[in-house]
């Protein structure tokens, strides 16, 4: 790549993996979609399959599209391979009428795990989700190791809020990456150098409240 990495190196092999796991665990029978990197619209996701067809071409070819999330992009390649993989799993239930997700394509079910599990992905169990989290098995990391360039994912979008400017993440207690609320971000305490009372507001009044009971200011906590 002459130590060049830009994002069309990423695509070239998402495209280029995508053919070879077709191949070793499809048959080769998975049809082509248009493999996209665009941003996360969908509260997290590392990536998803359209089930419709929503690309078309000049010559009124239509095609599903596979995303991997600009926003998770530069992670490890066995766990952005673990994504492709796992839409891939998906394309294989769409094209054979194989109903593998519910509750408007969010919680994933038996039927799902099962083709996963078939296609070298370690799969749990999310309470919300059902089986969606999926992990590569040391068959699949073996894969990655020996087909994978180095180097091709090294670029991912800054997680930004509408208006463009960086968000603030937080770790949750699941150990996932959480945005901070614009509200809770800005948010300031107030209280009474007495009594305790305390407020909340989300913008600076340094100076601007007072504890009516102990006369006294409030300072910002």
């Amino acid at each position: 790549m002459n130590g060049k990495i830009t994002i069309q190196s990423a695509i070239d092999e998402l495209q280029r993996n995508f053919k070879r796991l077709n191949e070793i665990y499809f048959n080769g029978e998975l049809e082509r979609p248009v493999i996209t990197i665009l941003t996360d619209n969908k509260g997290g996701a590392y990536g998803w399959i359209s089930v419709n067809k929503v690309w078309s071409s000049k010559d009124k070819q239509y095609y599903r599209e596979i995303n991997l999330c600009a926003e998770y992009l530069n992670r490890p390649a066995e766990l952005v391979i673990t994504t492709l993989l796992h839409e891939m799993c998906h394309l294989w239930n769409i094209q054979n009428d194989i109903q593998d997700c519910s509750r408007a394509g969010t919680y994933h079910n038996g039927k799902f795990k099962e083709i996963a599990e078939k296609c070298g992905l370690i799969v749990e169990k999310s309470a919300q989700y059902g089986y969606c989290v999926t992990k590569p098995s040391n068959e699949l990391n073996a894969y990655v190791k020996e087909n994978c360039r180095a180097g091709c994912f090294k670029l991912e979008r800054m997680k930004t809020y509408r208006d463009g400017t960086p968000k603030t993440t937080t770790t949750g207690t699941d150990g996932k990456e959480k945005t901070v609320s614009r509200t809770k971000q800005s948010m300031r305490k107030y209280s009474c150098p007495k009594c305790g009372l305390a407020i909340r507001a989300t913008k600076d009044i340094s100076g601007k409240l007072m504890c009516v009971d102990c006369d006294e200011i409030l300072i910002e906590s």
